[in-house]
């Protein structure tokens, strides 16, 4: 993996994406409001903290959030929105069309040919890397080193997981392909495709017999839901656990926390599938 790619994206779509955006009519500081915790981490290489709010609560997800009045008058406060699009956040649809002199950064919108179609959109690096180049283009601001930073991280993970991508591991669910696609790891199956839906006795034993089989070395849990139906399928099983965090609760918003993102989410996947 070369660092040219993201970098020519970011310099190529500058001017594309700048047409999309209309200036904000006042002067700065201006707020900022991004949908969840991942989509903070990027803007905050251009953003301050201060002027940088999230509007779904610390550990919670987009499948199980419902606005308040309070959150409405968060959108109403911002200037810029960054959010999944109408498919993972079907709630802000209406509040897009309601208030379009706002700057509604729609990040399923910058999905290139090929890429899967999954809402979690952070876990594509090339996409965030566009859309911090649609952010800086409608704050009037220079793009920085995002690029490279995101860069510089892609290549520690390349190092770190190329070895590694024989070997199958099982996520809770569905929401890693992005990051699967782009490292070329070998993700053989989900508990489940969203945390909404239960698997049926079948699917857990087709999953244990996999683990049986050797086929797959790793299982990955997520901390905002129960262990209990990953143990049920690894139960006496010598397989490596470990923990990924979908909305990287646990990452700090800071200027570089998107690409420290990246650092964690790698190391996490290497430490499961290490055979040592």
């Amino acid at each position: 993996m070369k660092n040219l790619p993201l970098l020519l994206i970011s310099l190529l779509l500058s001017l594309s994406l700048s047409s999309q955006a209309a200036p904000i009519s006042h002067e700065p500081p201006y707020k900022v409001l991004a949908t969840v915790h991942p989509l903070a981490l990027m803007a905050a290489s251009l953003v301050e903290t201060e002027q940088l709010s999230v509007l779904l609560p610390p550990g919670m997800t987009p499948h199980d959030f419902s606005l308040r009045p309070s959150d409405i008058d968060v959108i109403q406060s911002a200037d810029v929105i960054i959010w999944s699009g109408a498919q993972a956040e079907p709630y802000l649809s209406g509040f897009a069309r309601r208030w379009p002199d706002k700057i509604w950064i729609d990040v399923s919108q910058l999905r290139a040919e090929g890429q899967p179609n999954d809402g979690h959109w952070w876990f594509s690096p090339a996409m965030m890397v566009r859309a911090q180049q649609q952010l800086a283009n409608a704050l009037e601001l220079p793009a920085g080193n995002f690029a490279a930073d995101v860069d510089a991280a892609l290549q520690r993970a390349e190092q770190l997981l190329a070895p590694l991508r024989s070997r199958g591991f099982f996520v809770f669910h569905r929401a890693y392909d992005h990051w699967v696609q782009a490292m070329q790891l070998n993700q053989v199956g989900a508990f489940t495709l969203s945390p909404e839906q239960k698997p049926g006795m079948k699917t857990l034993q087709r999953m244990r017999d996999q683990l049986t089989s050797g086929e797959v070395v790793c299982v990955f849990s997520e901390p905002e839901f129960s262990p209990a139906l990953v143990q049920s399928v690894v139960r006496g099983l010598d397989v490596k656990q470990g923990e990924l965090d979908p909305v990287a609760s646990h990452i700090s918003v800071t200027k570089t926390g998107y690409p420290d993102f990246i650092q964690d989410l790698s190391q996490r996947f290497a430490t499961c599938l290490s055979p040592d």
